[in-house]
């Protein structure tokens, strides 16, 4: 999967594509990520392709108002929330298209009427796998479940081709829609070059308003969702580090109803204190805390691909993760893999780590080395292989 050089052109004969980026919102997130930084490679791999950006009126220019290709940029602003009825049903109805031009939805669902060749990213399916993995609110099962389960069918049913962003999430869709098969390709992940081992002198100002940053930790990032498994995270970490009172763990992810769960945890004896949960932190601050982090603790239950988990790798931290799925295919074997249901083996693997000073130096090493291997240059190569193949059927 290493980088291969540039080529000069990979598409000669590709004019136009329309790319809806309104993830490239206000605030920051994976798939904003991803939408960002294909469009940027896309731009500096072809210089014959011309693309329109469907943005979010709070970010019309979607960032990209001082790119040296401005002049192949043209931008349609479009006020709906991406995953909604209105992008569905409205957005295309709102398109007029050039001759071969093609639409590509980076998120995961398709809108309706798109007179264009077509094609999503489907990051994964876990809303039509299993509603609980997303959620533990009853509304949100029926509403968002519903939208999801309705929308994702249709849209697999339309497009004409379907990216994702790992193998074992190729593999599922493809079993789950089996008319796809053929038609699903793996447009991986990348991790920004911001995320690299930082200084602990640069690193320690940016925490030690938060906590004592000198103090060994565990580090989890993700939102609250079930699929997360932060629960077993935390028991993990108590039953771990039950005799080490310095480790702390420090949880960045935003308050919601299953923080009721956690509370019982961080009320046990030996744990008051040691248990640290931030919101709402700058990208200064997560690089300072991958860096600084003794292990990252990563055990979700299902991913399409894992974002954190390469960022912390990144920044030369250790990582213990899941035993399967993406979570193991994104590791490649440069991280301690566990049984993420279990939580002894999710507690032994954290153990293994601070007990084995040689493992921990070995994986940091691994770990930088294999974020090394993804790029987002060869996700827009990728990309652009499925555009070609598009354009020629």
């Amino acid at each position: 999967m290493a980088c291969s050089a540039r080529p000069r052109y990979l598409a000669q004969t590709m004019s136009k594509i329309t790319i809806d980026a309104r993830y490239i919102g206000p605030e920051t997130s994976g798939i904003g990520r991803y939408t960002e930084n294909l469009i940027r490679e896309l731009l500096e791999a072809d210089p014959n392709l011309r693309l329109r950006l469907v943005t979010d009126p709070r970010k019309p220019d979607a960032g990209f108002s001082s790119s040296p290709h401005q002049e192949r940029l043209e931008f349609k602003t479009f006020g709906a929330e991406p995953n909604s009825l209105r992008t569905r049903h409205v957005l295309g109805r709102s398109l007029k298209f050039e001759a071969g031009e093609i639409f590509h939805s980076p998120f995961n669902i398709l809108p309706a009427g798109l007179r264009a060749k077509k094609v999503f990213t489907l990051h994964d399916i876990m809303w039509l796998l299993d509603v609980n993995y997303c959620t533990s609110i009853w509304w949100r099962k029926l509403v968002t479940g519903t939208f999801y389960k309705t929308l994702i069918p249709k849209s697999a049913h339309e497009a004409d081709q379907v990216m994702t962003v790992s193998h074992a999430s190729r593999m599922e869709i493809e079993e789950y829609f089996p008319h796809l098969q053929g038609r699903v390709s793996v447009t991986y992940n990348a991790v920004d070059p911001y995320f690299q081992p930082l200084d602990p002198k640069v690193a320690i100002p940016h925490l030690e308003k938060h906590f004592d940053p000198l103090d060994p930790f565990v580090l989890i990032v993700g939102q609250g969702t079930p699929y997360k498994n932060h629960k077993r995270a935390l028991e993990a970490f108590a039953q771990a580090f039950e005799d080490v009172p310095e480790m702390k763990c420090v949880v960045v992810r935003r308050l919601n109803r299953t923080d009721d769960e956690l509370a019982e945890i961080k009320a046990r004896p030996g744990m008051q204190g040691r248990i640290i949960q931030l919101e709402h932190i700058g990208i200064d601050t997560l690089r300072a805390l991958y860096s600084m982090a003794h292990i990252f603790l990563f055990p979700s239950l299902y991913e399409g691909f894992g974002l954190p988990s390469l960022e912390a790798m990144a920044c030369g931290t250790p990582v213990v993760t899941s035993n399967y799925g993406a979570m193991a295919e994104v590791a490649g074997g440069a991280a301690e893999l566990v049984n993420p249901k279990e939580v002894s083996s999710i507690a032994a693997g954290l153990r293994h780590l601070w007990d084995d000073k040689a493992h921990h130096q070995l994986l940091s090493e691994r770990a930088i080395k294999r974020a090394g291997e993804f790029s987002w240059q060869r996700c827009a190569e990728q990309a652009q292989a499925v555009y070609q193949r598009m354009r020629s059927e």
